[in-house]
């Protein structure tokens, strides 16, 4: 066999294999022969036709048999004499075969990244000092008591605490939800989440009242098929309800069933409240952390590789977005799949590279989790991962926290001032 290895852009390899004219022939000779055993020719008994009419007969097919045995033999072999460790599905080319000649044929393929080592220097992690100012507790207790007040409808101008109940029709904009109305709809003028056209624009309407609000909502929008359009409703206010808000003391701790006593309400709220900035925290170390390992590792990424992500990228916006611009999508986020891929390679060589392993007690502990988290028990919990497939996946996740566990007793942790007082020193 005759190997040529022609190096193309990136991590992009090409072969160019040539098989002996004699193997060719007796590959051919072999399959022809299976054919004269099982071939129905009439004039014949079974497997004593002739081979000339069996050739005949059978070419095309003995040929697709032939390229699918050799080309598959011989492309292993060859990845294994030119120690090339593949990635994503081969492409081939060009194939060239016939009786009596050589098979030839070209195939490309992408290697996988080659990582001596990976560096991982000087990291310093900005980490803001973990302080909850009693505002904040006020405030979740406030929400807490806008979710258990009671509501009445009145018969008044509607004020920037109360409900809004009413239909919507779109008259204008660039979202389309269709001719009907949206009937019964409630716009709470309390919520920081209502857009403000409608928190400002509803402030005294009263029961019949019909007012026109053009909404532009901001490009961070959640639901992405609004974010960043203009769109003006049509708005006829059939109610309006205000909160009867419940006195906040010890009874109103217990109705929360956050404790038998305001104290320990606003005491579980405090711990909450740290929990989710610890947990933000850690994200955006995390995130500090891959970047500065990434920059100082820049290996090549696979295209296929990319590619992938890029295609769940494409999918998930269009399960939110009608038309969608695909070429658009995939140059935005390219980037951010490069580094992606980049620190998927760079983690899995640290892990090896500093013996690193996702061991069963560590996947025990993140099962046990889960099953709090859903609140039954371990039993349950292993069975329904068992279902979900993603055993790999899982494994491969703590995998990952754990080389950035690792990478983080090695940064330097500068501390900075708490991230609820950015801006106000």
């Amino acid at each position: 066999m005759q190997i040529e290895l022609i190096e193309k852009d990136g991590l992009k390899r090409e072969l160019n294999i040539e098989v002996p004219a004699e193997i060719v022939s007796e590959a051919y000779a072999k399959i022809y022969n299976e054919y004269r055993k099982k071939a129905d020719i009439k004039g014949f008994r079974q497997g004593k036709a002739p081979l000339d009419i069996i050739r005949r007969k059978f070419k095309d097919e003995a040929t697709h048999d032939l390229i699918d045995d050799l080309v598959k033999k011989y492309f292993v072999q060859a990845l294994e004499e030119k120690k090339l460790d593949p990635i994503g599905e081969p492409v081939i080319s060009k194939i060239d075969v016939d009786e009596g000649k050589p098979l030839i044929f070209t195939i490309g393929i992408e290697i996988m990244p080659e990582i001596e080592s990976v560096k991982y220097e000087n990291l310093i992690v900005e980490e803001p000092e973990i302080e909850i100012p009693d505002e904040m507790v006020d405030n979740v207790v406030e929400r807490l008591r806008l979710n258990n007040s009671d509501v009445r409808v009145v018969d008044r101008p509607a004020g920037e605490k109360d409900l809004v109940i009413c239909d919507l029709e779109i008259t204008a904009g660039e979202v389309d939800l269709g001719p009907a109305p949206l009937t019964n709809q409630e716009i709470d003028l309390s919520d920081d989440y209502t857009v403000k056209e409608f928190r400002e624009g509803l402030i005294g309407v009263k029961r019949d009242d019909v007012r026109d609000i053009t909404v532009v909502y901001p490009a961070e929008y959640a639901d992405e098929k609004f974010a960043g359009k203009s769109v003006t409703y049509k708005v006829d206010v059939k109610e309006i309800k205000e909160r009867i808000l419940p006195v906040i003391n010890d009874d109103f701790a217990k109705q929360t069933g956050g404790g038998e006593t305001l104290l320990e309400l606003r005491m579980s709220i405090r711990k909450g409240l740290e929990e989710n900035m610890r947990s933000d925290i850690r994200k955006a170390a995390k995130k500090q952390i891959v970047d500065q390992v990434v920059d100082q590792n820049p290996i090549g990424v696979p295209e296929s590789m990319s590619e992938s992500y890029l295609d769940g990228v494409v999918k998930d916006i269009r399960e939110n977005e009608k038309n969608v611009d695909e070429k658009q999508i995939r140059e935005q986020y390219r980037p951010l799949a490069q580094h992606a891929v980049r620190w998927y390679f760079l983690y899995h060589r640290l892990a090896l590279q500093e013996n690193i392993k996702a061991e069963p007690a560590d996947i025990d502990q993140w099962t046990q989790r889960f099953a709090d988290n859903y609140h039954m028990d371990i039993a349950r919990a292993k069975e329904i991962l068992a279902k979900s497939g993603r055993a790999e996946e899982i494994k491969d996740g703590i995998l990952e926290e754990k080389v950035v566990d690792f990478l983080m007793s090695k940064a330097q942790v500068k501390k900075v001032a708490p991230a609820n007082k950015e801006g106000t020193e």
